[in-house]
């Protein structure tokens, strides 16, 4: 009897052992649903990511800039502007300036002198005058240096292409490719697929080449059991790995089964699809170290195939150290580095945008506050008007003319009254009390004319301009300033003298404004 049950527990213990066996080779339907559907996430994620776009500008920015070029062409000398943008250009040769600019100048200018908008949001005048055009030039010409700076700083990577090859060697294993098929896809051993799916997890073997070689090797078997472990049980096409000559319908046979999610190609989602992915590695048991790295059912011999070695693939080989190394997987992990990096300069773009955006609005301000200035009343004068000189005008020109003493001919060019009579270099000189009141007269009648007439005007030599009293406008040497040059117009034919207080006067406010908006660029 005892005999008797010793052989009955040995035969149960052997078709024990045969169902076992049986099950690993033949696995249920989804029994390996949870692996192909951590699959297929990365699957969907990959190929949305084939079409994101990459690093954009925004388009603002060259409207501003063209906005900017407009606005300093309209207060641009009239030897600048009055040139013919559209001549042939020279046979010697054009500055890379002219020949970058020279069409959108030409353009600004029809339109300015037109009176037309063209393709900008509001319309640009031509302001006449260069004593109304010279502050508000500074300030658009720093403006323009500064955006010339910020445009520097725009990032321009990753593009399109650097997130499409690395999408492409997620899915195929070469940045090249499009579709499933030859050795960089599924492996270079041709006829079987144990190389490609990890065979035992010895050294040199290919798994995790592609994401797509890796879903045959899960699904894949001699017959349709493979499949219906990965698809469930309706599914009936027979999936066989066959290395480097694996047609791509049995890729595309696999992943017509997969689930889609609607989730977008992003950083979070791809580390998401990751950590569920690593998640089910190891999760069969096992009766040798696969170095927690088999992914799917671990096949009746001890190694994966996608044949008679069903529905897993063998990581240990991609151990290394304490990281898992598989080629798919790490391309993944850089496809959402890029992704992210995609967004950080996305956004310094757009923070650049908005920065132009503020800077031309600012210029626009200068722009428009030389446009409704008269020329009289050119800005606010805030600076502090000039008093005309009372009874110390008597003493201070006393003591210019007691300088004069023994020297007739520097005594009358300074308007003193010479008491030496025929004698050149012997005699005193006086101040004359007469001009000195008509001179005191005069500044009062100019202050309260705001300056209307000047005691410059009609002056015809520069020692006598030179030589008027008073007291000088700030920052200048004397009351009037012999004038050979003004902007627009070159080395004047006829000199004159001027009050030198115009200038301080009319320019003082757009100054300020000036300097303190520059000092905000630099």
């Amino acid at each position: 009897m005892r005999n008797d049950m010793k052989r009955l527990t040995a035969v149960v213990l052997l078709l024990l052992g045969r169902h076992d066996r049986l099950q690993k080779a033949n696995a249920a339907a989804n029994a390996q649903a949870a692996e192909f559907n951590a699959l297929c996430s990365i699957l969907e994620l990959a190929n949305k990511g084939l079409t994101i776009g990459g690093v954009t500008t925004p388009p603002s920015i060259q409207t501003d800039i063209k906005f900017l070029t407009a606005l300093n062409l309209s207060l641009a000398p009239d030897d600048f502007f009055n040139q013919n943008f559209k001549r042939t250009n020279s046979p010697t040769g054009e500055s890379e300036e002219w020949t970058a600019n020279k069409a959108t100048w030409a353009e600004l200018q029809e339109n300015i002198k037109a009176g037309n908008r063209g393709s900008l949001d509001t319309i640009i005048h031509r302001i006449e005058g260069e004593q109304r055009r010279r502050a508000a030039r500074q300030v658009v010409n720093a403006t323009l240096i500064k955006v010339a700076s910020l445009k520097q700083a725009l990032k321009t990577t990753p593009s399109s292409e650097d997130i499409k090859q690395a999408m492409q060697l997620v899915l195929y294993g070469d940045k090249e490719a499009t579709s499933a098929t030859g050795p960089k896809t599924f492996g270079s051993t041709a006829g079987n697929g144990q190389k490609a799916c990890g065979h035992d997890g010895s050294a040199d073997q290919e798994a995790g080449i592609s994401l797509a070689s890796d879903f045959v090797c899960l699904c894949g078997a001699a017959d349709s059991n493979g499949i219906k472990a990965c698809a469930g049980f309706a599914a009936s096409e027979a999936i066989t790995h066959t290395g480097s000559t694996t047609p791509t319908s049995a890729f595309t046979d696999t992943v017509k089964y997969c689930h889609e999610s609607g989730s977008k190609a992003t950083p979070a989602a791809i580390q998401a699809a990751i950590l569920n992915f690593r998640s089910l590695l190891g999760k069969k048991t096992e009766t040798a170290d696969g170095k927690r790295a088999v992914f799917g059912a671990y096949a009746n011999n001890g190694a994966c195939n996608g044949n008679a070695s069903p529905n897993c693939v063998t990581y240990k080989a991609r151990v290394q150290g304490k990281k898992l190394m598989i080629p798919w997987l790490v391309n993944l992990e850089r496809a959402a580095e890029l992704l992210s990096e995609l967004n950080h300069n996305n956004a310094i773009n757009r923070q650049i945008s908005a920065q132009i955006a503020s800077l031309a609005a600012t210029a626009y301000g200068s722009y428009l506050q030389a446009l409704h200035a008269t020329p009289a009343t050119y800005l606010t004068e805030t600076a502090t008007a000039r008093q005309a000189d009372s009874g110390s005008n008597s003493e201070t020109k006393k003591k210019e003319c007691d300088q004069h003493k023994n020297n007739k001919t520097a005594c009358t060019e300074a308007n003193c009254k010479w008491k030496g009579g025929d004698s050149e270099d012997k005699g005193e000189c006086e101040a004359d009390e007469t001009k000195v009141t008509d001179q005191t007269n005069q500044a009062s009648q100019d202050q309260a004319a705001g300056e209307t007439t000047s005691k410059c005007t009609g002056i015809e030599s520069k020692e006598k301009c030179e030589a008027v009293q008073g007291t000088p406008a700030p920052g200048k040497k004397s009351v009037c300033g012999w004038i050979t040059y003004e902007d627009g117009k070159g080395t004047l034919d006829k000199p004159y003298c001027r009050d030198s207080s115009f200038l301080v006067n009319k320019q003082f406010a757009l100054s300020v404004v000036s300097a303190a908006f520059m000092a905000l660029l630099f």
